[in-house]
């Protein structure tokens, strides 16, 4: 007999790290779990909710009203047909611009039983639900299992996955429905854009220059507005602090390819003065649009998306002038989506790099294929987006791309850090010239920390700064910043301008930092075998072919993203934050790994459980995963000693 949870995240909202956190706790304390992961509409949640006797919604883009508009009516639809007393929570990030205390009023007044408007911890949870399961006489059910995920028997495809290039014919042919997807596909013209990306200054070259030359990291801001003239505005204010490449982020909706949804998402921000979409609509604007972002500076322009379809957007995109584009089929993949098959994600990065490599072979031009390093952002060992980028580098340098820039995460033990961008760079070059391909520029991009960001400003500024003195010490190419407002607000122009100020501040400090080099050596040995015994076995799977054999590791839970809400993501991998900050794999022993290798890892779980007087690892988790929003650090870069 169990009490039955359903769970799942609201709306467009990819994030699903507190998701799987939850999920653990729930199972731990003996609940029957039904996992809806991401990318749910309120409809799935009472298509299923009959057949469960509490609800968890979670939504942390700050959009839960407008995913919630008519709640109430529908929950008193419900209980006409269902009058079992049902117990419905919503949290997360509920919203930008109201109190909580205007949240909780609000969402009790829809008839949510509790209303968690921010972050809490699951000591509060488990308070919450002892309440109410006894005030509402919840009654456990006869249950098969513990736990129900839809990701259970689903077909992997692996006939569908290859390497073979994407041929001519077939890209001009899948072109012509792409083009005619929206509107604004029609401007697309090729020849006009080989006149467009001849005028611009080129981001391959901006990065090769710079690598070459031995210089500091190049600075660039993460941004994205609906509204064009504002992105402008604020363009305009970072290139004052000497930023190098210009950059727009992709909305949600855009990156779900809803380009209605975004073109009226920009109409209403035009009304009202105020950007409704978390990012710049680059599909909705259109060629004209880009180019009139471009013809205002003279600096290098890249499109960053965040989804397994980029078509449009990047044909757009490269059209207007843009010589960068971020993505890829597995990084945009495991991250961002709970449904795409990874052979239809590869099927649209095929085309991606087809369109790249023939603006080269057709006008040499070059545009750069960034790859997203950071994965969910959330206690990810290095060896992990390692791999997956020496994974895409080979499919993309088997299509004709040239210049590819390898990502990764800060995760905030600075020796760690250094050594894992170095491996990086090290092992992708290696793994290139294995496969005979031999003509890619490979440069490397170091992003600021990714994870939930303190609360107290003195530490998030301190962070930023010594991120990149921490890039800076890697040899990193370019650095992308964040700002020391990420977990209190969204951003605005001023908070943007005093990132960019810390990152420069933090690489004019970097050459007067000392730390241990034999521990970044250290670091790399380790990271070297768990990439080699990684890549061996997708190379054995693969038989000749590495995009079959990644997605065979992810299959078996060899590749495997932690807090990944892709139903193809196996989710057996757990990792945590050792002693001195560094993150280790709690259970390695799927890992094709050396012994000496396992053992490490086991000792480091060992120590962590001694040093922190906690056994239970979903509790050693969750502090992880909390202690730096919550200020539980003395500084930055981590350490035995700041952590203490």
């Amino acid at each position: 007999m169990k009490i039955r949870v359903l769970l799942g995240g609201l709306g467009d909202d990819a994030h699903s790290v507190g998701l799987t956190l939850l999920n653990w706790f729930l199972l731990e304390e003996g609940f029957h779990v039904t996992s809806l992961v991401i990318q749910n509409s309120i409809n799935d949640f009472f298509k299923h909710a009959d057949s469960h006797e509490i609800i968890f919604v979670s939504s942390l883009n700050g959009h839960s009203d407008l995913y919630l508009k008519d709640f109430a009516e529908k929950l008193s639809s419900f209980k006409l047909v269902h009058d079992e007393p049902k117990i419905w929570y919503i949290g997360g990030n509920l919203s930008t611009s109201k109190s909580n205390d205007e949240v909780i009023g609000s969402y009790l007044q829809k008839g949510f039983t509790r209303v968690f408007p921010k972050p809490v911890g699951l000591d509060n949870i488990k308070t919450c639900l002892k309440e109410d399961i006894g005030y509402y006489n919840i009654k456990g059910r006869p249950v098969a299992k513990s736990y129900i995920h839809f990701k259970e028997g689903l077909d992997y495809n692996i006939d569908l996955i290859d390497d073979n290039p994407l041929s001519r014919e077939a890209f001009e042919k899948e072109r012509k429905d792409v083009l005619l997807s929206f509107r604004t596909g029609k401007d697309v013209n090729e020849l006009d854009a080989k006149k467009s990306l001849s005028k611009v200054k080129n981001l391959s070259q901006l990065l090769w220059n710079n690598k070459e030359q031995g210089k500091t990291p190049l600075v660039q801001p993460r941004t994205g507005v609906a509204d064009i003239d504002q992105q402008i505005a604020l363009f305009k204010k970072l290139s004052e602090q000497n930023i190098s490449v210009l950059s727009v982020q992709l909305d949600a909706a855009s990156r779900r390819n809803l380009y209605h949804v975004a073109e009226e998402g920009l109409l209403d921000s035009i009304l009202c003065g105020k950007s409704r979409l978390n990012g710049f609509p680059v599909p909705v604007h259109g060629v004209a649009g880009v180019q009139k972002i471009i013809e205002n500076f003279n600096k290098p322009f890249q499109i960053r998306g965040g989804a397994p379809d980029h078509r449009l957007t990047y044909e757009i995109g490269i059209a207007g002038g843009a010589t960068g584009v971020e993505g890829s089929f597995l990084c945009y993949l495991f991250p961002y989506d709970k449904s795409t098959p990874p052979h239809q994600s590869l099927s649209h990065w095929k085309y991606v790099d087809r369109l790249v490599a023939g603006y080269f072979f057709r006008h040499n031009v070059l545009v750069n294929r960034e790859f997203f390093g950071p994965l969910t952002s959330t206690l990810i060992e290095p060896s992990i987006p390692i791999v997956i980028n020496i994974v895409q580098a080979i499919l993309s340098a088997k299509q004709g791309i040239r210049s590819i820039s390898v990502g990764y995460a800060e995760q905030g033990n600075r020796e760690q850090d250094i050594a894992a961008l170095t491996v990086m760079e090290k092992l992708t070059n290696s793994y290139l010239l294995k496969y005979g391909l031999r003509h890619c520029q490979v440069t490397t991009v170091f992003h600021q920390f990714m994870a939930a960001f303190p609360t107290d400003n003195g530490k998030s500024e301190q962070l930023i700064r010594e991120s990149s003195v921490t890039a800076t010490c890697a040899n990193a190419t370019k650095i992308m910043t964040k700002t020391p407002v990420e977990s209190i607000k969204i951003p605005n122009v001023n908070d943007n301008v005093r990132g960019v100020k810390l990152t420069f501040e933090g690489i004019k400090k970097a050459g007067d930092v000392k730390y241990s080099q034999h521990t970044v050596e250290e670091e790399m040995k380790l990271l070297e075998a768990e990439v080699t015994g990684i890549m061996n076995v997708i190379e054995i799977m693969g038989m000749g072919h590495i995009a079959r054999g990644a997605v065979k590791a992810f299959q078996e839970g060899i590749l495997d993203i932690p807090f990944s809400p892709s139903n193809y993501n196996k989710g057996k991998t757990i990792t945590f934050r050792s002693v001195n900050g560094a993150i280790r794999f709690a259970n390695p022993d799927h890992l094709p790994f050396p012994d000496k290798v396992k053992d490490f890892h086991h000792s480091e779980l060992i120590i962590k459980k001694k040093y922190e007087r906690e056994s239970n690892l979903v509790k050693l988790v969750e502090n992880d995963l909390s202690r730096i929003w919550k200020n539980e650090f003395k500084q930055w870069p981590l350490t035995q000693r700041s952590l203490a």
